[in-house]
Order: C-alpha cells, then structure tokens, then sequence
C-alpha cells in the first residue's frame, strides 16, 4: 500500500531483509505468496525513484519481486557480505538439495539427530556460491556498497533521479 500511495508523488526506499516466499506450508499459511504478489504489482506500476537495499539476505519471493525485469528504473544495492538468490541456503539445503543431505548422513553413519548439523553445512556451501557479488554480475543487484557508504548512496541517488525528472519536465 505504501508503495502505490507514493507511486507519482514521492521516492520510495526500501531497507530490506527479506526471505521472502519459499513455497513452505508455513509461507503459504502466512500469505507470503498473496502479499508478495500484491507487492509485485505495486512494484510493476510504481512511477519514479525506486530504490531497494539489501541488508542481509534476499531470497525467495523477495528476489523475485523486487526486480529489475518488473520495474526497470528499480535500483537495487546491498551491503557488502549480503546473501541474494531465489532460495536461501536453509531451504535450498532442505528441499532442493535433500539427496546430498540423506548421503552424506548415511556417508557418516549418522543418526536423525544430525540431521540440522548437515543441513547447516550444505547451506553454508550453497551460501558460499549466491554471494552478493555472484547477484551483481547476473544483474540482479547494480551496486554492493560499504555500511559506511549506504547513506551518501541513498542521498546521491535520489539527488540525481530528481534531477532526471526535473530535466525531463523542462525537456532540458
């Protein structure tokens, strides 16, 4: 609601942490999938300066939503050493990546009771590929920056989208 109240009359900046919609019942039950499917369409209509920042993770639905190919004015940054991809590490480890999870407790002789301990280790591994620096280069996120450089980004950036928008009002 926020964004489509600003859309046309004010820039929009969002400090995310987001997980996101991971096709868990739990996800399902919360209304991930809906509200996220709200925030698309907010995102996709959205008229002017659009920035999104990554505090820590960007998974799932969130990944998806908050992107280039919806809205191609969005500007996406992160801070150094966030994580972005569709599926985060856990999830990734748990759904997508079970069979590693079953070998290498079976690999071990390891009981149930392991299980979370395998878990974590896989999705460390699979954390270690979706750096944020892997998102830049496909494109998913434009800048990585330094927490001391989050604020004069934000600044900058608006500053220059303004300026943009003024010039583009004169046909300067």
């Amino acid at each position: 609601r926020a964004i489509n109240a600003a859309s046309g009359r004010r820039p929009v900046v969002v400090l995310a942490n987001l997980s996101g919609f991971d096709g868990s019942p739990e996800s399902l039950a919360r209304w991930q999938l809906e509200y996220g499917a709200e925030i698309g369409q907010a995102v996709v209509r959205f008229d002017g300066s659009l920035i999104f920042v990554v505090l820590s993770r960007y998974h799932g639905g969130a990944y998806v939503v908050f992107s280039k190919t919806l809205n191609p004015g969005l500007r996406v940054a992160a801070l150094e050493g966030s994580f972005a991809s569709v599926i985060g590490g856990v999830p990734a480890a748990t759904v997508v990546f079970s069979r590693e999870v079953k070998r290498r407790l079976a690999r071990r002789g390891g009981g149930e009771e392991e299980r979370p301990a395998v878990i974590a280790e896989v999705a460390r591994e699979y954390d270690a590929v979706h750096t944020i620096e892997r998102a830049r280069r496909v494109g998913s996120v434009d800048d990585i920056l330094a927490l001391r450089q989050l604020r004069p980004y934000i600044i900058g950036r608006l500053a220059a989208d303004h300026e943009a928008a003024a010039q583009s009002m004169t046909g300067a």
